[in-house]
């Protein structure tokens, strides 16, 4: 029981909890990104979105990829080369306790790609903390990426729809 009410407590200050994020903002298409960090809620991800993701981005650019478990850890299904973290590895106050996790929020990634298609609080506190140039994701509550795909879900399009971008993105030479 009490934790979880910890548990409540601790989803309920993060999700109210107001910060700043110094980070550099900057529209990367495939062939000036470098970095990827593909981000999803494990369980509500599908794992074949997140290899489909892996596979546009394959090739093209470095991608990392960061599951949040939420509820017990899965045993099989683990996407190797996954960093997996859950709730315990952000502490009650919003401090990362775990040190790969606070590296890869604290790192500069050209592109975080956002696979989650519902809120999560401590989901979301982490895309919020993290200081990746370009955030992109699907249309959903709780959210909000500097490039928003309207219309697509979990099972939709989206690795296609996301791969069309990066190929398109137009950038000049300085």
């Amino acid at each position: 029981m009490f934790d979880n009410f910890k548990k409540n407590l601790k989803k309920s200050r993060l999700a109210r909890r107001s910060f700043r994020v110094d980070r550099e903002l900057s529209f990367q298409n495939f062939q000036t990104a470098r970095t990827c960090l593909v981000f999803g809620v494990g369980g509500a991800v599908p794992a074949s979105l997140l290899e489909r993701s892996r596979a546009v981005l394959a090739g093209k650019v470095k991608v990392e990829m960061l599951i949040l478990e939420v509820g017990e850890p899965a045993a099989r299904g683990r996407n190797a080369g996954a960093v997996y973290v859950n709730e315990e590895d952000v502490s009650l106050s919003g401090r990362f306790v775990n040190a790969r996790l606070h590296e890869m929020v604290h790192f500069s990634y050209d592109l975080l790609i956002d696979l989650s298609s519902g809120p999560d609080s401590v989901g979301d506190y982490i895309l919020r903390s993290s200081r990746a140039k370009c955030k992109i994701g699907m249309e959903r509550e709780g959210f909000q990426c500097d490039i928003v795909f309207e219309g697509s879900n979990a099972t939709g399009a989206f690795p296609d729809r996301l791969g069309e971008l990066l190929s398109g993105v137009k950038t000049r030479d300085i």
